[in-house]
C-alpha cells in the first residue's frame, strides 16, 4: 500500500512539473511582434474615395474571399475589417490625427472623434490594440482643415505636446466612466514624420515616453526615394527603432504605399528588397515589441497591384504572406521560412 501511495505521489509530482513547465512556456513573451495590414479599398464602397486620383476600378479585398487561408489565419491585426472577409483576427489598429479642429478634439467623450472611432470597432467586436496618433497639419490644411495645427517641434510637426497626451489620457478615462468604451486607457503610438529626430532630442523623448511607442511610415515614392539617400534611408530608421525598443516601448514599421508597374523605377519584388535592406542594416526583425504593418493603399505609384490571391507573390496578400513567414515563421523550428512558390526574389 505504501508503495502504491508513493507511486501516486511521484506521478502527481511529475504531472505538476509538466503543467508548470507548460505554463512557463505559455507565459514567455513571443519571439516576434505583430504583422498587420491596412486592407484598402476593402470593397466597392471603398473605391468611392480617392488619394491623388480616382480609385474607380481598383482591386478590392472582398473579391478575394477563399483565396488567402494562410494570411487569414496568421495575420495579427487589421486597420478595420473586410466585409464578409476571411480574416480571423479581431485585433484592430487605427490612425488618428489630433489637432485638426476643436470640434474633433472636444473633451466631451460623447462628441470626440477619437472616441467615436474606438466605439465603432468595439461595438463591432474588435479589440483596439494600437492607436497611431499624430498632428498632421501640412496635409490636413490642403484637405480642408483650415484650423489644423502642428505640434511643438519644428523638426517633426507630427509629434504631440505633453498637454495633448494628458488631454487624451483624461478623455479615455472619462469615456470609460461614461460607459462609452471598453477600457479606461489605450495604447498610444506616436506616428512620426522624421525617422530619428525623436530619438535625439531630450524634449521630444520626454513626450514620446508618455506614450507606449512610435510608428514610422516608410513610403516608396516622393522624398522617400531612393532608399539609399531618401527620407527613409536605413540609417536613421534603424537609429529611431533601436532607441524606441531600448526604452521598452513598441515600434511599428508602417510600410507603404509600395510601388507597382506604373512607377518608372519599379522592378519585381522591390518592396521585399527594401525590407531585406532594412534588416541587413540592423532593423530588428524578431523582437516582441517590433511590429510590421503594411499600408498598401493604392497611391498613384502603386495602383493596379492585384490584391490576391496569396499564391500570387506579386499581390498584396502574397506580400503579406511572405512578410508573415519572415517575421513569425523564420524563428519557429521545423517550419519553412520561404514562400511556397518559385517566383521569388
Amino acid at each position: 500500500m505504501r508503495q502504491f501511495i508513493a507511486l501516486i505521489a511521484l506521478l502527481l509530482s511529475l504531472f505538476a512539473c509538466f503543467v508548470g513547465t507548460a505554463q512557463q512556456k505559455n507565459d514567455e513573451p513571443p519571439a516576434h511582434g505583430l504583422v498587420g495590414l491596412r486592407p484598402i479599398p476593402a470593397d466597392e464602397a471603398g473605391t468611392k474615395h480617392d488619394h491623388g486620383g480616382s480609385w474607380e476600378g481598383m482591386p478590392t479585398f472582398d473579391k478575394q474571399k477563399g483565396n488567402y487561408p494562410f494570411v487569414a489565419k496568421h495575420l495579427d491585426c487589421l486597420f478595420g475589417w473586410v466585409p464578409d472577409g476571411d480574416f480571423k483576427t479581431k485585433r484592430v489598429f487605427t490612425e488618428h490625427y489630433w489637432g485638426l479642429s476643436k470640434e474633433r478634439d472636444d473633451p466631451d467623450p460623447n462628441k470626440n472623434a477619437l472616441i467615436k472611432v474606438i466605439r465603432q470597432w468595439e461595438e463591432a467586436g474588435g479589440e483596439v490594440v494600437h492607436i497611431l496618433i499624430c498632428r498632421e497639419a501640412r496635409l490636413a490644411v490642403d484637405r480642408g482643415w483650415k484650423d489644423a495645427e502642428l505640434g511643438p517641434f519644428k523638426e517633426d510637426g507630427r509629434i504631440l505636446s505633453a498637454e495633448d497626451v494628458a488631454d487624451i489620457r483624461k478623455l479615455f478615462k472619462d469615456a470609460h466612466a461614461a460607459g462609452l468604451t471598453r477600457h479606461d486607457n489605450y495604447t498610444l503610438i506616436q506616428m512620426v514624420e522624421e525617422p530619428s529626430f525623436f530619438a535625439t532630442s531630450t524634449e521630444a523623448q520626454a513626450v514620446v515616453k508618455q506614450m507606449e511607442g512610435v510608428a514610422y511610415e516608410a513610403h516608396q515614392f516622393n522624398r522617400h526615394w531612393p532608399l539609399e539617400t531618401g527620407w527613409s534611408r536605413p540609417g536613421p530608421v534603424v537609429e529611431g527603432a533601436k532607441w524606441t525598443l531600448d526604452q521598452g516601448l513598441e515600434y511599428i514599421f508602417y510600410y507603404g504605399p509600395i510601388l507597382w508597374k506604373r512607377a518608372p523605377h519599379y522592378k519585381p519584388f522591390i518592396e521585399r528588397q527594401w525590407l531585406e535592406a532594412y534588416w541587413d542594416a540592423g532593423l530588428p526583425k524578431h523582437h516582441p515589441k517590433m511590429h510590421y504593418y503594411l499600408n498598401t493603399f493604392p497611391h498613384h505609384t502603386g495602383r493596379g497591384r492585384p490584391v490576391g490571391p496569396e499564391t500570387d507573390p506579386h499581390s498584396v496578400l502574397g506580400f503579406a504572406k511572405w512578410l508573415i513567414e519572415k517575421i513569425k515563421i523564420d524563428d519557429v523550428p521545423n517550419q519553412s521560412s520561404q514562400p511556397q512558390h518559385d517566383d521569388k526574389p
